[in-house]
């Protein structure tokens, strides 16, 4: 910033971007994330063997202005719990993904500091955890009207001028804008075929979320600016409110303030509610009730007094016991520690996200499930001696199966004997 307060351009970034050091980095955030390869058929491991060569070439392509990205290879996923519909999912080669990164961190550090607080979506330091705290602090101070809400195809509706006008803003590197602009009209592969690109900006790719966060950064300065207590994660977002009618005035003003970059509101997906009903956000749901009880001797924070309380989703629970189901069917040859190996990460994961929230007895359950699920691959039948064979304890402390109660932080759970 300048000392009026005025955003300074850059003028010369594009050297940094493709600085060694720069590319290196970005190679080994792109290798740490995995992934298959784009339409070339390059993977991960192939794209190593030959490291140095490749980021020489990239470096030297960018260096003489002669990069063309490759269209990204289009795949069709089932959305979440809704197996008969599709979204799509682009997926850049492994050069192409080293460059978006590369290009993230030279942008990132610059549109980073001007970003509204109510934005939580794939920024430093900013997590799904700490949307939901704020959240529950709105709650907590009266704003109990909840204006859900879904926008209808975001990354499908990005209007590229649009977007390459606000990175201008702060941007005015001609060569990084039109390497931005080439990535946005790469088109995509699918069935053999090449698709142009005229809007859009395919979810998949390293810089997307970026992006997204750059397009949408003008609608959470204007709504927070009106007074609204938007949370957003992404193309996820809530507003919560003191009454109805101010929920409907923030309903009112996110459509008209959408329609100015190009985007709508989903009319089946966007509602108005209260905390008494509940709603979902980020896989919780958060909901005004009994909750679930617990003796004081087990509470370490102070009950809240409204009677708030979150909860992974119905949903969230389906997709993660499918998945733990898959990795423990009977008929797969593994050994033991091969499939405690296999369903670990899964567990550790799905159990840090949720680990703060009103988990104790569903962690229980399905704790108990897991053994279970481990006692049927082994001995082949679900009701099976695999207690007396292969005891709890043991599969704890001999086999380092990760303990769902054990990751809950705020309960002092007797786990110490399961390891």
């Amino acid at each position: 910033m300048t000392n009026n307060g005025t955003t300074r351009k850059i003028h010369s970034l594009i050297d940094k971007v493709y600085q060694p050091t720069n590319l290196l980095m970005a190679w080994e955030k792109v290798k740490e994330n995995k992934g298959s390869g784009g339409i070339d058929n390059i993977s991960i491991s192939d794209f190593e063997n030959s490291i140095y060569e490749e980021l020489d070439k990239l470096h030297h392509n960018l260096k003489n202005d002669s990069y063309k990205p490759l269209p990204v290879r289009r795949v069709n996923i089932p959305k979440r719990n809704k197996p008969n519909e599709k979204r799509p999912l682009g997926i850049p080669s492994i050069r192409d993904r080293v460059c978006q990164q590369a290009l993230k961190n030279r942008l990132e550090p610059i549109f980073e500091p001007t970003f509204n607080d109510c934005s939580f979506g794939y920024r430093p330091g900013k997590s799904a955890h700490q949307a939901m705290r704020k959240i529950y602090r709105d709650i907590l101070n009266g704003y109990e009207w909840v204006l859900d809400a879904d926008l209808r195809d975001f990354f499908g509706n990005v209007q590229h001028e649009m977007l390459i006008n606000k990175i201008t803003e702060k941007v005015s590197d001609g060569r990084v804008l039109r390497l931005i602009r080439q990535m946005l009209i790469a088109g995509y592969m699918e069935k053999g075929k090449k698709h142009v690109t005229t809007q859009g900006t395919p979810q998949g790719g390293v810089i997307s979320p970026l992006f997204s966060n750059i397009y949408l950064d003008s609608f959470d300065h204007e709504m927070v600016d009106k007074g609204y207590r938007l949370t957003r994660f992404a193309d996820d977002w809530v507003v919560l409110c003191k009454t109805r009618n101010d929920a409907v005035k923030a309903l009112n003003d996110a459509r008209k303030i959408l329609s100015k970059i190009g985007l709508t509101l989903h009319p089946e997906k966007t509602r108005i509610t209260h905390i008494k009903w509940g709603f979902e956000f980020l896989g919780y749901k958060i909901k005004q009730g009994k909750g679930l009880k617990l003796s004081r001797h087990k509470i370490k924070k102070q009950p809240n007094i409204m009677n708030i309380y979150v909860i992974p989703t119905e949903k969230s629970v389906k997709r993660f016991m499918e998945t733990i189901r898959n990795r423990t069917k009977r008929k797969i040859p593994l050994s033991l520690y091969e499939l405690i190996e296999g369903i670990n990460p899964v567990i550790r994961g799905w159990g840090n996200y949720y680990r703060k929230a009103h988990v104790r007895k569903l962690f229980n359950k399905l704790q108990r499930w897991i053994v279970r699920r481990i006692w049927s691959h082994r001995f082949k039948r679900w009701r099976n001696m695999g207690w007396k064979k292969l005891h709890e304890s043991k599969l704890y402390s001999n086999y380092n199966l990760v303990n769902l109660i054990s990751l809950i932080p705020d309960i002092e759970s007797k786990v110490a004997s399961k390891g």
